[in-house]
């Protein structure tokens, strides 16, 4: 969906595309945008961010597309059980890398933009701590 919206004596041009399963992206004048559909229906929305986002983009509940962190860090300790990707692919915001496991639950790894993968630094079945570099991206 494309339009334009004037608001004082400016015009916004936006569009909205859906991308991922879950994840929504809105260009604003050619400035990109990220959502987690899930997120928006839930009242008290935070928006879909990696950590490093600002302040400012956290409160306004966007995370522009050159904030993206450069790697995939694991949110937790566990073992990996599956990995979604290969060096060489490009992987959008939403979309399932790996699954670690962690007391006996399977927890998704999902790519929090756009990247393409430069290299995975883990194997299947590797256990990993809280903090380390899962992926590294382009």
């Amino acid at each position: 969906m494309q339009t334009e919206i004037k608001i004082g004596d400016t015009v916004y041009r936006i569009k909205i595309e859906e991308i991922g399963g879950n994840t929504l992206k809105v260009e604003v004048n050619d400035k990109e945008y990220f959502f987690d559909k899930n997120e928006l229906r839930q009242p008290g929305f935070t928006g879909f961010f990696p950590e490093n986002v600002d302040l400012a983009a956290k409160e306004n509940g966007v995370i522009p597309r050159e904030k993206v962190e450069k790697e995939i860090k694991s949110p937790l300790a566990g073992t990996v059980s599956s990995i979604a990707i290969k060096v060489g692919q490009e992987i959008k915001a939403g979309e399932r890398v790996m699954t670690l496991i962690a007391m006996k639950m399977e927890n998704e790894i999902v790519a929090e933009g756009y990247g393409k993968i430069k290299e995975i630094k883990v194997k299947e079945n590797q256990f990993v701590d809280n903090g380390d570099i899962l992926i590294i991206l382009e």
